[in-house]
């Protein structure tokens, strides 16, 4: 709508907007905004990485938007470009097979990706949960899941569980079928509003909810830690990896910040050690560059630990005090927005940007 004034009149009209040139206007690097004025970054490990880039100009892939990544057993990586699902097979990208279960659906609108132990692909739909496995979609009920969307998804391995984070509560899916975690069913469940869960080496279950995070120990007992002292009071935990030595890492969202128009905000990472004490990383005692991270991720190979951004790039943290920082202006990651990031089956780092999908291989 266009408005003019003249002669003390007013009068407008519709001019029709041209949607893909507006969607477009936003496919372009972001430059980092690095809120850590006092740590020098001098990236040395930053020569022994390559990377590869996969974009809208040089492959198959429909938009450079990519919001969620993930790896299957047999090398391929899959991921959400604009809403449609995709998977990168070699050298090569491509459209999923076309979901028919319902109309709708025609349009490849997936806002959510996790996989499973057997390679079965979950996605959020249009308003229901689907799977993909050997090119066959499958539609869930919600009366046989319990939900009818999801926030996210989240493979644990160790304990052959499959997490399915909603507004209604936590799905956790075994061989034995679908359990759901809800307030109702335990009391210091900060919210139904989960948005995310994972289960440690020690079987303690980790779950973020956007009301605070809680822990449900080996023996079923469950601690809110909004009713502690504790580090995690007031954060929900939006991500979560784990060493070998049984150190845990976390990502946070701030639920409550002093100013909510504040961009770096007080998260960053929170470690806890095995030992049993908390340590907390921000832009003010770190080399963290930015505190709102969107993935943590421990990397089996070099011992170190990878942090994702959505302003600042990717972090690289040594665990000894040492933290390097790569972005668009200092290496070759085409942007300063990661929204997502995943292993391979090698060891391999991939990244979900707004600038298409990064390979960094040592």
């Amino acid at each position: 709508m266009r408005f003019t004034i003249q002669d003390n009149h007013i009068t407008g009209k519709i001019e029709r907007v041209d949607t893909d040139a507006f969607g477009k206007s936003f496919d372009r690097p972001v430059d980092p905004e690095i809120y850590n004025d006092h740590y020098t970054y001098t990236n040395e490990n930053l020569k022994n990485y390559s990377f590869t880039i996969w974009n809208s100009s040089n492959s198959s892939l429909p938009d450079n938007s990519v919001n969620h990544i993930a790896a299957d057993s047999k090398g391929n990586i899959w991921a959400i470009a604009d809403s449609e699902l995709l998977y990168l097979s070699g050298n090569e990208i491509q459209l999923a097979p076309e979901n028919t279960t319902e109309e709708e659906i025609k349009k490849r609108k997936y806002f959510a990706l996790g996989i499973d132990d057997n390679d079965r692909v979950w996605t959020d739909g249009v308003s229901a949960i689907f799977s993909l496995e050997n090119d066959e979609w499958r539609k869930y009920k919600e009366d046989e899941i319990g939900i009818p969307d999801a926030y996210g998804f989240v493979n644990n391995p160790s304990s052959d569980e499959f997490f399915i984070c909603s507004k209604t509560g936590l799905v956790i899916k075994t061989n034995e079928g679908f359990k759901m975690i809800t307030k109702s069913k335990i009391k210091e469940f900060p919210s139904d509003r989960v948005d995310f869960a994972k289960r440690d080496s020690k079987n303690r279950l980790w779950i973020g909810t956007f009301d605070g995070s809680v822990m449900i120990d080996e023996n079923s007992k469950a601690t809110s830690f909004n009713d502690t002292k504790e580090m995690l009071k007031g954060y929900c935990i939006t991500s979560m990896d784990e060493d070998d030595e049984g150190n845990l890492y976390f990502g946070l969202y701030e639920l409550n910040p002093k100013d909510r128009k504040q961009a770096n905000r007080n998260e960053g990472i929170a470690i806890f050690h095995n030992n049993g004490t908390w340590e907390h990383f921000t832009t003010k005692n770190s080399g963290m560059p930015f505190n709102h991270t969107t993935r943590v991720l421990f990397d089996k190979r070099e011992k170190i630990l990878w942090v994702s951004t959505d302003r600042a790039g990717l972090v690289r943290y040594d665990l000894n005090g040492n933290w390097e920082n790569y972005h668009n202006l200092n290496s070759h990651i085409p942007t300063s927005y990661i929204a997502d990031m995943c292993f391979d089956k090698e060891g391999n780092l991939y990244l979900a940007t707004r600038q298409g999908i990064v390979k960094v291989e040592k």
